[in-house]
């Protein structure tokens, strides 16, 4: 039986060895994929790589519940801004965030001042993603079905359940909750209760 074994691995040694070579590639790839990801989602990376990003949103983003609330729970960018648990989806936001380099280098955003002047323009990108994905990053913390609408105030209450019987997007009335000066130049929120 071992001679047997012997044989047949000394016969397919060369199928074996180019095999072993490419599970170990695959494996290096993958652990510097899953390391690029997780680089890139810190709130470290988000907000400080760029400075149109660390003197803008960032700090508007200090300010919200998203960073400081009752609970210390701390929302970092990515996961608004990133596809959750979806590497397909996560990879090919990653590629299409590169060309947001390209906007720096060749100064389309590459100032505060002219972050600001197309601000509007790059939320209103960031928004049809989220109508695209019916706000996916929001539920995917904010799910209708784990709301406890007792527990909330009679305004909210009647528009969550109004919204969960149509699987509303979560934008529809919270657009801008963090990023406050957006929501000013923009349509408001048809809304009458406090967002935050």
């Amino acid at each position: 039986m071992i001679g047997k074994l012997i044989a047949y691995l000394k016969s397919h040694m060369r199928r074996i060895v180019f095999a072993g070579i490419f599970v170990a590639i695959g494996i290096v790839l993958s652990a510097m994929y899953g390391t690029a990801v997780q680089y890139t989602n810190t709130l470290n990376f988000c907000a400080h790589t760029c400075h149109e990003m660390e003197n803008t949103v960032y700090q508007e983003y200090m300010h919200s519940k998203h960073f400081k609330n009752e609970f210390g729970v701390v929302v970092a960018c990515p996961q608004c801004h990133v596809p959750q648990n979806d590497w397909v989806h996560t990879m090919g936001h990653k590629v299409l965030a590169t060309f947001e380099i390209w906007d720096h280098w060749t100064g389309r955003v590459g100032t505060n001042e002219k972050f600001e002047e197309h601000r509007l323009e790059l939320a209103k990108e960031v928004w049809k993603g989220f109508e695209e994905t019916n706000a996916r990053e929001c539920k995917h913390c904010h799910a209708y079905s784990n709301m406890v609408l007792e527990d909330q105030r009679p305004s909210i209450r009647a528009q969550h359940t109004d919204a969960m019987k149509i699987d509303e997007n979560c934008l529809d009335c919270h657009k801008g909750i963090t990023h406050k000066s957006v929501q000013q130049e923009a349509a408001p929120a048809p809304t009458n209760f406090d967002i935050q």
